[in-house]
């Protein structure tokens, strides 16, 4: 692995990140192994800090904007067993700037589908896919084939394990354009990160930093994961 641009760690916690204009993402469980998941990439120097998961809950993901103040109200209302519209509506106060945001939610718990709220105010295109146990969002992308592609390489991948999956459907992003204002580079960091129930931890590959116009980081993220495979 090159330790100057990834690194696979084993963490707890989340990091302190704002004004992380994120491009595409994929937030996922799977109920029978009880992993959570989440993957995004961006034209920015560092995507990864848009990404929450409360371990044994779900995930939370605030794009565009992203409010960190928005995404730790929505950790912490989801560790406390709040239900899905009740985190949405509390992560849309005014303080939080919603309309400059767009938010992901999903939850392990079978009875609720992910839920997504993209801000009026988020750049073009935007907009999102939603299935029962993933959703795939996006901002400043080429087009809509950008989520519609992850969504399908997500959803029609299922005899695979969860984490390639969540690669699979990463790398279709890519494929189909990215981000808009990395042009041929479609982005310039990216990340994966697994909640894995028999280590009782989240497991996190990254890409951050390259220069503009220099190689695809989801390219790179995935030639890491290949080689370290996140089980």
């Amino acid at each position: 692995m090159n330790k100057a641009t990834l690194t696979l760690l084993l963490i707890l916690t989340t990091s302190f990140f704002t004004n992380c204009h994120a491009t595409w993402s994929i937030i996922a469980v799977d109920r029978q192994t009880g992993q959570i998941g989440v993957v995004g990439a961006s034209c920015t120097f560092d995507v990864s800090g848009i990404a929450s998961i409360v371990p044994g809950k779900g995930a939370v993901v605030v794009q565009a904007a992203s409010d960190y103040f928005a995404r730790m109200k929505g950790v912490e209302l989801m560790y406390n067993g709040t239900s899905l519209n009740e985190i949405l509506l509390a992560m849309k106060d005014a303080k939080f700037r919603p309309e400059k945001q767009q938010i992901g939610l999903i939850l392990l718990d079978a009875t609720s589908k992910p839920v997504v709220y993209s801000g009026f105010d988020i750049a073009a295109w935007s907009g999102e896919a939603i299935g029962s146990d993933f959703a795939v969002m996006g901002n400043i992308l080429t087009d809509q084939t950008v989520i519609s592609n992850a969504y399908k390489a997500f959803n029609e991948n299922r005899d695979k394990p969860f984490a390639e999956r969540l690669m699979l459907a990463l790398k279709a992003g890519e494929e189909s354009g990215g981000d808009k204002r990395c042009e041929k580079q479609y982005a310039r960091s990216a990340f994966i990160m697994i909640y894995q129930p028999k280590h009782d931890a989240i497991l996190k590959l990254a890409v951050q930093g390259i220069k503009k116009g220099g190689k695809r980081a989801v390219t790179l993220l995935n030639k890491q994961f290949k080689a370290c495979t996140l089980k």
